[in-house]
């Protein structure tokens, strides 16, 4: 039985929904279906269920190397948070409103490097998450991942919605007056919540050998994923090791099968039932696409230069690639 959910999975196809756009970095769908797609110059593209896709917003961004609009979430019909890296090159998390103007939620500086960024935005009981790339260069320079007073390298979550401040930090929030949930991360560029088992899963994209998915709970006590102490599960820099307590990725995978994991969801939707319950992520540079479930992982089809995944309206799984194209997972 268990083999055949394995050979179910070999079989998926990923079909193109739309095709033409300019390095879309993140896709998010409304309830009558319409999606919407973040270009990393600073569009934001609405595609509806029938008509062409045009311009639906625009925001000013840095767009050199891996900075960009990097995504969004939708909050209504007229606002969303978007996550994006400004003139000075810092991410910088906002609240739009269409025809309304700009409320800056949290701004963390990034000045000396264009990569590593993070960026991923993620809505979840009325909180915001945020990813934090470490800075960028080579081995975490600036020791950022490890430090909890410095915002890089994490997952925050904050209350983007308590009166005349910017955000306010959750009272569920593990340490007092810190938005940081997790740290010891590299670039998790992508990361989803699994709104059935309230985990947290991230794509840590891997510095020299190794690419990692990392898994939390939302309750979770602070955590830590270990960089750059580890590089996945293999010793990195020994001395930033000292009195951490490292979480280990729930898997690994080496230059062999990819160099840039882009995590991906939980699948809950119907259209492929073998599918349900396994978290299908991919990789950027070699294009594989994969299926997760109690230790057991599987190649289940490809898409060159997967830069994200998300879910439409009925839980189905798209993704974006770095030429242009808005796929969907199908049987």
């Amino acid at each position: 039985m268990f083999a055949e959910s394995l050979l179910a999975l070999s079989t998926i196809d990923v079909k193109p929904v739309e095709t033409g756009l300019s390095a879309p970095t993140s896709v998010v769908a409304a309830p009558n279906g319409t999606l919407f797609v973040t270009e990393k110059q600073g569009r934001i593209i609405k595609i509806p269920k029938t008509g062409k896709p045009k311009t639906w917003f625009r925001i000013n961004v840095s767009d050199d190397e891996e900075r960009g609009l990097l995504s969004m979430v939708r909050i209504d019909a007229k606002r969303f948070y978007a996550a994006y890296t400004d003139g000075k090159g810092a991410l910088q998390v906002s609240r739009f409103t269409k025809g309304g103007g700009q409320r800056k939620i949290i701004r963390i500086p990034h000045p000396q490097y264009a990569n590593h960024n993070g960026g991923q935005l993620q809505l979840h009981k009325g909180l915001l998450y945020i990813s934090t790339g470490d800075g960028g260069g080579s081995g975490d320079p600036f020791g950022a991942a490890e430090r909890l007073s410095d915002l890089r390298g994490k997952i925050l979550r904050i209350d983007p919605t308590c009166g005349s401040k910017r955000y306010c930090i959750p009272a569920a929030n593990p340490r007092a007056g810190s938005p940081v949930i997790a740290y010891g991360l590299r670039n998790p560029w992508r990361f989803s919540i699994d709104t059935v088992t309230d985990e947290i899963w991230i794509g840590d994209v891997g510095q020299n050998e190794v690419e990692e998915i990392d898994r939390m709970r939302v309750g979770a006590p602070l955590t830590d994923f270990g960089w750059s102490c580890f590089e996945g599960r293999r010793s990195y820099n020994p001395d930033r090791c000292a009195g951490r307590d490292v979480t280990a990725p729930v898997l690994t995978y080496g230059r062999s099968e990819g160099e840039s994991v882009t995590g991906g969801y939980v699948y809950r939707g119907s259209k492929v039932p073998k599918l349900r319950g396994w978290y299908v992520f991919g990789d950027f540079v070699s294009g594989r696409l994969w299926a997760y479930k109690d230790g057991t992982r599987k190649r289940i089809g490809r898409a060159d230069g997967v830069t994200s995944f998300g879910v439409d309206q009925r839980g189905e799984l798209l993704l974006t690639t770095i030429g242009g194209r808005v796929l969907r997972i199908t049987k």
